[in-house]
C-alpha cells in the first residue's frame, strides 16, 4: 500500500508549517497568532478523530517500527494478549508468536515493508499461554522519513471452528458415502451432482461414467415420467420423503430393479434430490414370478371351479356325479401345494389316474412321474430298486444302476399299493423323505433327491399302523392329504358316460357303437366289484362277442323302493315309511353322508331331514 501522506491533500500539520513560514517581521503579530491557533485546533481535532477510530476498531490495532517495537496500540491489544500498557511498549511484536507462526509473521512483516501491504493468518499466544487464531492485515507508511507498519488483527476463532467442523463433517459424510453399501446419489433436475461408488457399480459404471449420465437415461422407459412426478412432488412440498421402486437400465443393457428413498434438499442454493437406493432385482423377479404364478393358478382355479358343476371329465378321469366333483376339488387343492398325498380306493377305481392328474397340475408337471407298484417288487430287490446300486454290489451288478428316487428327482414318486412296503424299507425311505438322503446298495456316498410322494392303496393304512404292519411315523409322513375315490357302485350316474367313452375308444374307427337300453340298464344295475377297470373290460368284450359277460353270473337288479315295501307286506303307513326310509338312505349313499346335499336332492330342508332320519332310525 503506498505512503498514506498525499501531496495533494492539505493536512492540519501542513497548515501549521505554513503558519510558521508566514511568520515574518512584516506580518502583524495578531494575524500570526490567529493562524497558528487555527492550525493547532485542526491538528487536535484530527488526533481526536483517529483516537476515537482506533479505540472503536473491533480487533487489535498496532503501529510498530522496522525493529518490531510496538509504538501505538489500542486497548484491545491489552485485553486480548494479557500484557499491560507498560509491557506492550517494552516487548517485541514477535513475543506474541511461537514456533512456525513466528517465522510466518516475520516473513509477512518483511513483505509489508517491501510491497506496502500484506495479510497473514496465525495464532497469538497470550501472556498466560492461551492460543487464539487471528488474521492480521498491515500497510507500510513513512513518518518523517522513517518506515512504520500499521496493522489490525481480527479474532477468527469462530471461523476456524466452523471450518474445522465443516471439514470434519465433509470427511464423515464422504466416509459414510463411500463405505455404505447402498447407493447414494445427489441430483439437480436432470443432472447428477454426486454419486458414491456403490451407486455407480450398481449400474455397472465407474463413478466418472455415472456422473456423465442423466437421471432420465438411467430409468426404463415406463418409469421416466414417474421420476419427474416424484421430483415435482418433493419440490412443491407435497411430500417430504418418497419411497420408490423402479425398473432401471444397466450399462450392459439388461434391466434391474432398484428400491430406495428420495428427499428434497437445498444444495448450494439449488433445489436437489438426495436418493438412496439398493438393488432388489433378484427379490423383485422372484416376487413377480410368484405373483404371476399365483395369478395363473387363480385364473385356472376360477375356471376349473366355475365349470366344476358341469364337468364331465377331469384330465383322463370321467364322471359328473357329486362324489367325483368332490374328488376333483381335492385334486385341485393337492396340486396347488407340495404336501404328500395318499389316495384310497378299491382296485380299478383309477388311483393312478388321480395321481397323474395331481402331478400334471402341480409345479412339477415338467419333471418325471415315476410309478412304482410296491406289491410287484421282490423283497430282495426292494432296496436296490428304490435307492439304486453300484457296480459289483451283488452278483449280476455289472454297472451302476439308478433307483426310483434318482429317477424321480424334481418330480413325483407314485407308490401304488404302498401298504405292501417292507417295514425296514419304510425306515430308509422315511429318512430320504425327511431330507436325510439315501445310500445306493454297494455305495458309501449319501445321495439326495427332491421328490414328492403320492401314494395309493386299497387297504386301511391306519389299521395296519395300529397292527404294527406299517410304521406310524411313515404313515403320518405320507398321510397328509387323503383322497378317497368312490367305487363305481356309489356313482352309478357316471356309468353311461364311462360306457360311451370306452365304446368310442374300442370302436376301432368304424363308427361308434350304441348300447341298447336293456344293456345300459344292466350295466347300471351291476355292482362292479372290479370298478372302472372291470367296466372297461366288459365293454371291450361286448364289442368283440356282442354280449355282456360279468364276473358275477347275474347282474344285481336294483329294486324300486315301492316294490320292496310291497313285498314286505307292510300296510299303507308302514309301506310309506319304508319307501321314505329307502329314498333317504339311497340319497345319503349317493352324497356320501353329506346332509345338506342329501336334503337338497330330496327337496326338503336340512332340519326336516334330521327329523325324519331320527324317526326312521337312520341317525
Amino acid at each position: 500500500m503506498p505512503n498514506t501522506q498525499k501531496a495533494s491533500s492539505k493536512t492540519p500539520k501542513d497548515s501549521l508549517q505554513a503558519a510558521k513560514e508566514k511568520a515574518s517581521p512584516e506580518s502583524s503579530r495578531g494575524e500570526q497568532l490567529q493562524e497558528l491557533e487555527a492550525a493547532l485546533k485542526a491538528l487536535a481535532n484530527e488526533n481526536q478523530f483517529f483516537e476515537t477510530l482506533i479505540r472503536g476498531l473491533p480487533g487489535i490495532f498496532y503501529c510498530f517500527n522496522d525493529k518490531l517495537q510496538v509504538l501505538r496500540w489500542n486497548r484491545n491489544v491489552e485485553t486480548v494478549t494479557g500484557y499491560t500498557e507498560e509491557e506492550v511498549g517494552s516487548i517485541s511484536l514477535l513475543t506474541l508468536f511461537k514456533g512456525g507462526d513466528k517465522s510466518l509473521i516475520r516473513k509477512s512483516i518483511k513483505d509489508v515493508f517491501v510491497n506496502g501491504e500484506g495479510l497473514a493468518e496465525s495464532t497469538i499466544v497470550t501472556k498466560d499461554g492461551k492460543k487464539i487464531p487471528y488474521m492480521f492485515t498491515g500497510v507500510s507508511t513513512r513518518i518523517n522519513g522513517a518506515p512504520y507498519l500499521m496493522g489490525m488483527g481480527l479474532d477468527i476463532s469462530a471461523r476456524k471452528a466452523a471450518e474445522r467442523s465443516l471439514r470434519e463433517s465433509e470427511a464423515l459424510y464422504r466416509l459414510l458415502g463411500e463405505r455404505i453399501t447402498e447407493g447414494v446419489v445427489l441430483a439437480h433436475r436432470n443432472r447428477f451432482l454426486f454419486a458414491n461408488e456403490a451407486a455407480a457399480s450398481m449400474f455397472g459404471y465407474t463413478r466418472e461414467e455415472f456422473l456423465a449420465k442423466t437421471p432420465e437415461s438411467m430409468a426404463a422407459e415406463p418409469f421416466r415420467p414417474y421420476f419427474l412426478e416424484l421430483y415435482e412432488a418433493l419440490e412443491s412440498g407435497a411430500a417430504e420423503e418418497r419411497t420408490f421402486q423402479a425398473r432401471c437400465l444397466h450399462k450392459m443393457g439388461n434391466e434391474l430393479w432398484v428400491e430406495g428413498k428420495a428427499n428434497f434438499i437445498t444444495w448450494k442454493g439449488r433445489p436437489s434430490l438426495l436418493l438412496t437406493a439398493r438393488d432388489i432385482t433378484e427379490t423383485k423377479l422372484r416376487e413377480l414370478s410368484m405373483q404371476e404364478e399365483a395369478e395363473n393358478l387363480r385364473r385356472e382355479n376360477v375356471n376349473l371351479r366355475s365349470s366344476m358343476r358341469d364337468r364331465y371329465r377331469f384330465g383322463n378321469i370321467i364322471g359328473k356325479s357329486t362324489a367325483m366333483q368332490e374328488v376333483y376339488e381335492l385334486i385341485l387343492n393337492a396340486a396347488a401345494g407340495e404336501a404328500n398325498v395318499i389316495i384310497y380306493g378299491e382296485s380299478g377305481t383309477g388311483k393312478e389316474l388321480a395321481a397323474r392328474a395331481i402331478h400334471k397340475m402341480s409345479k412339477r408337471a415338467d419333471q418325471p412321474f415315476v410309478p412304482v407298484n410296491c406289491a410287484a417288487i421282490p423283497a430282495n430287490l426292494l432296496e436296490s430298486e428304490f435307492f439304486g446300486s453300484r457296480k459289483g454290489a451283488f452278483t449280476g451288478a455289472h454297472s451302476n444302476k439308478e433307483g426310483f428316487l434318482d429317477l424321480a428327482n424334481g418330480g413325483t414318486l407314485f407308490l401304488d399299493e404302498v401298504g405292501e412296503l417292507d417295514i425296514m424299507l419304510q425306515v430308509k425311505l422315511l429318512r430320504a423323505i425327511e431330507g436325510g438322503g439315501y445310500t445306493p446298495v454297494g455305495g458309501n456316498a449319501v445321495k439326495f433327491s427332491d421328490f414328492r410322494i403320492i401314494a395309493a392303496t386299497n387297504r386301511n393304512l391306519l389299521e395296519q399302523a395300529r397292527a404294527g404292519k406299517m410304521r406310524e411315523d411313515f404313515f403320518f409322513r405320507i398321510h397328509i392329504i387323503p383322497i378317497n375315490l368312490p367305487p363305481l357302485r356309489q356313482r352309478r350316474d357316471d356309468i353311461p358316460l364311462l360306457a360311451e367313452h370306452f365304446l368310442k375308444v374300442y370302436s376301432g374307427g368304424q363308427g361308434q357303437a350304441v348300447l341298447p337300453g336293456k344293456v345300459l340298464d344292466a350295466l347300471v344295475a351291476y355292482d362292479w366289484p372290479g370298478n372302472v377297470r372291470e367296466l372297461q373290460n366288459v365293454i371291450q368284450r361286448y364289442l368283440t362277442v356282442n354280449r355282456l359277460d360279468f364276473i358275477s353270473p347275474e347282474p344285481v337288479q336294483a329294486k324300486a323302493p315301492l316294490s320292496e315295501a310291497m313285498e314286505n307286506g307292510a300296510d299303507l303307513r308302514g309301506a310309506t315309511e319304508n319307501v321314505e326310509k329307502a329314498l333317504i338312505k339311497k340319497a345319503l349313499d349317493q352324497h356320501r353322508g353329506h346332509k345338506s346335499r342329501t336334503a337338497e336332492s330330496l327337496g326338503i330342508s336340512r332340519k326336516t331331514l334330521f327329523r325324519k332320519m331320527k324317526r326312521l332310525g337312520l341317525s
